[in-house]
């Protein structure tokens, strides 16, 4: 099950990758605005779609082969451990180069086509105010992650005398494949990463949206924020619960099938996500004047805008926020979970 369940999530990732010029609006192509989707059936830009597609693919195959092989003749688990982190890494770091590959493409076709006076360089950005027709989620709604982060710490704090000396901190189909020793930083880990997710919702919440311009550039993208907003609060709630039974697990003896059910639950949760990015942007098509900041996006996927002061920005291509990698403070929570992740690994 354990193999069947590595391939299967390698698959989702790879899939995922592969996929990404298509997850942007209609007039976004491997990262690279233009003023409308009649890009996609020039030939070149068919060209570079299916070059990207025969090299991503070929690239996935093969690292699936080599996975299937470490897993089938590796017989000690941390050599198992190494090998996969490296090909999953392989494959982030390949398909990335790929896709920036198609993105230089685009851009030098996007030079080579006669100049839309639809797209602009003037600094013009959707309205997100107070009196906007799109306002942001209300501020209220973060309240309801405020109930599992008390009961998680109240748990940590007070069971923490009564606890074992190993702890479980991660748990599989069968219920808990790795433990550590009992220490503070173990217990207390599930509270901080709850405190990191609440404030990354804290700050997306007003992200404006990437593609600038009039509000028809981005349009739908009122109802896509608040909604997947909402969704994003649901999947945090989600991941609180399981935080809040792998502290109480110790004490409670919490049975494993809870953490299959909400497993399940944030699978739907990102499957909604899908769907609401399908219905308020990938079908929607931009019209009037379009910000065309291309020179501000590092390979169709980092954003690093000085005078730019949003925090969190709409994805170009992806599903939800990315930074503004100009800003100093979001490196903070990056820096945080690296942190966090390393000294509990070390303990």
């Amino acid at each position: 099950m354990s193999s069947l369940l590595l391939i299967g999530t390698f698959f989702i990732v790879a899939c995922l990758f592969i996929a990404q010029p298509w997850f942007a609006r209609k007039n976004v192509f491997f990262g690279v605005v233009f003023a409308n989707d009649q890009v996609r059936n020039h030939p070149t830009a068919q060209n570079i779609t299916r070059r990207y597609l025969i090299e991503s693919i070929g690239t996935a195959l093969i690292l699936l082969v080599l996975l299937i092989v470490a897993r089938l003749f590796s017989s000690r688990e941390l050599v198992l451990a190494i090998a996969c982190n490296l090909i999953f890494f392989a494959l982030l770091a390949l398909e990335t180069l790929l896709f920036i590959r198609g993105n230089t493409g685009m851009r030098r076709l996007k030079k080579q086509l006669q100049p839309n006076p639809q797209l602009s360089t003037n600094k013009i950005s959707v309205a997100i105010g107070r009196n906007a027709r799109e306002n942001v989620l209300p501020l209220r709604w973060l309240l309801l992650l405020l109930p599992f982060f008390i009961a998680t710490l109240v748990v940590a704090c007070f069971g923490y005398p009564y606890m074992p000396d190993s702890i479980p901190v991660h748990f599989g189909l069968t219920g808990p494949d790795r433990w550590a020793a009992k220490s503070w930083l173990t217990v207390l880990n599930p509270v901080f990463f709850q405190l990191i997710f609440g404030a990354l919702i804290l700050f997306v919440r007003r992200a404006p949206a990437s593609v600038k311009g009039n509000p028809n550039a981005a349009p739908g993208y009122a109802a896509y924020r608040k909604m997947l907003n909402l969704i994003l609060i649901l999947f945090c709630l989600a991941t609180q619960s399981i935080f809040f039974l792998m502290v109480a697990s110790p004490l409670l003896h919490v049975h494993y099938v809870w953490f299959l059910i909400i497993g399940v639950l944030d699978f739907g949760l990102m499957l909604a996500m899908f769907l609401i990015h399908a219905r308020f942007v990938r079908r929607k098509t931009a019209s009037g004047s379009i910000l065309d900041d291309d020179d501000k996006w590092i390979g169709g996927i980092f954003y690093f805008n000085r005078s730019d002061p949003s925090l969190f920005i709409e994805k170009r291509v992806g599903i939800g926020y990315t930074v503004n990698m100009a800003r100093p403070l979001v490196w903070i929570i990056p820096a945080a979970i690296i942190i966090m992740t390393v000294l509990l690994s070390l303990h």
